[in-house]
């Protein structure tokens, strides 16, 4: 063996005597358990907010029980064999349903319908387009805006409720909502849903001093429902209230913030009058479509009372709907009274301008649909809960069965409201 020359590299190592495995002889990659499935739904699950994971079951469950009530009620309303027995897209396509979805199907000021239905703000129409894309059935796409909207504006009442009264006051805000006479109107294919989805989000935010979000929300809300606009009037109270208890300048951007939940409502008149020729194209619509226009609160009252109550040979086909919405604009007056007394001053202006707009017309009407979309109602009931427990459940006992009996009324085609 000769010596190495310096920098002269030592021969490689001998080769080893078994070759080196090939591909194919490598042992395969452990299997995945057969629960990796399931892990990753409780990973997302786990990962949902606090909010949505103590509301999401009880929605979906009270949603599947709406479903089957209703479907139950139609097959012991109906006599003869199942194929008379309206469908489940039938049940649900009532009353203002219709006009929503032909809304999103022809238009405003459509050649396709005679229904004036200027009087419905354009953001649930919209959304209910968006969903129809993939959703073929106007019906039931009405059905998923008012469900996801549901979801969201369950999670974020109960997460002003729990700010204030820990998770039994969220609860208790979720079930007040869930179990509302009205509640109907949060399965079909009507706008409060989405309502109470961004204008409980809007006022969350603005409790976290998120104030460009809450007015972008808010701007939503005001796209949905008019009463858009008390909750305008709420917004900007509670913006001033947050402000001062943080010590923070009332004049800064985020007040500009506030200017943006008109902007809907005016770009709505201004697109009516462009496919009417008539800036007050809302109001005409509202007094040749529904006879309705606006008048002094107590000339209202009388006339709904009148009708509530009629003499001997009065009609009495709408009797009980004009009574509960009296109950309505005396349970508006009652809240604002409470709220001002608890120093709910945001609250309480938010609930007090929507009973003045319901109330200040020729007669009451949708009063009732007001009240359901009026959450500081679910939180001033969900504080209560928590200083007299049995509360809550004598709730739900005396207004469950209502809910139950307006879902049958509805789907049934009988007027609810």
């Amino acid at each position: 063996m000769r010596p190495l020359h310096p920098g002269e590299p030592a021969s490689p190592p001998a080769e080893s005597a078994d070759p080196p495995a090939r591909p194919a002889d490598r042992p395969a990659p452990a299997a995945k358990p057969p629960g990796g499935l399931v892990s990753s739904a409780r990973e997302l699950w786990a990962r949902l907010p606090e909010a949505a994971r103590a509301t999401l079951p009880l929605w979906c469950a009270s949603r599947i029980a709406v479903a089957l009530l209703s479907l139950a009620a139609a097959r012991v309303a109906v006599e003869g064999a199942m194929g008379e027995v309206p469908r489940f897209t039938e049940l649900w396509d009532r009353w203002d349903v219709g006009l929503f979805t032909k809304v999103a199907h022809w238009g405003y000021v459509s050649p396709h319908y005679a229904d004036r239905t200027e009087v419905d703000f354009p953001a649930f129409p919209i959304a209910i387009r968006l969903v129809h894309y993939v959703v073929p059935s106007w019906i039931v796409a009405g059905l998923v805006v008012v469900f996801l909207a549901g979801a969201v504006a369950s999670a974020a009442i109960w997460r002003l409720a729990a700010d204030d009264g820990g998770q039994a006051a969220g609860r208790a805000a979720v079930l007040t909502m869930i179990f509302a006479p009205y509640a109907v109107f949060l399965f079909a294919g009507y706008s409060e849903a989405l309502f109470l989805a961004f204008a409980s989000t809007a006022w969350l935010a603005g409790t976290r001093d998120r104030w460009w979000l809450a007015g972008a929300l808010a701007a939503g809300a005001a796209a949905t429902r008019v009463t858009g606009i008390p909750l305008w009037c709420g917004l900007v109270v509670l913006y001033v209230v947050e402000r001062r208890r943080a010590r923070l300048p009332l004049l800064a951007s985020p007040a500009l913030s506030l200017a943006l939940p008109p902007l809907p409502v005016f770009g709505f008149l201004w697109y009516l009058h462009g496919k009417t020729g008539d800036w007050n194209a809302y109001t005409v619509a509202m007094r040749e479509g529904w006879h309705r226009w606006m008048d002094w609160p107590w000339s209202g009252w009388k006339a709904t009372w009148d009708s509530a109550f009629p003499d001997a040979h009065g009609s009495t086909t709408f009797t009980w709907f004009f009574r509960a919405e009296l109950l309505a604009v005396v349970l508006g007056v009652a809240v604002t009274i409470a709220l001002l007394y608890g120093r709910r001053w945001a609250e309480a202006t938010f609930i007090g301008t929507a009973t003045l707009l319901m109330a200040a017309t020729n007669y009451y009407a949708s009063g009732v649909r007001t009240m359901l979309v009026a959450f500081p109602v679910y939180l001033l009931f969900a504080r209560l809960a928590t200083r007299f427990p049995r509360a809550a459940p004598a709730y739900l006992w005396l207004s469950g069965p209502i809910m139950v009996a307006f879902v049958v009324a509805f789907t049934q085609g009988r007027w609810v409201d």
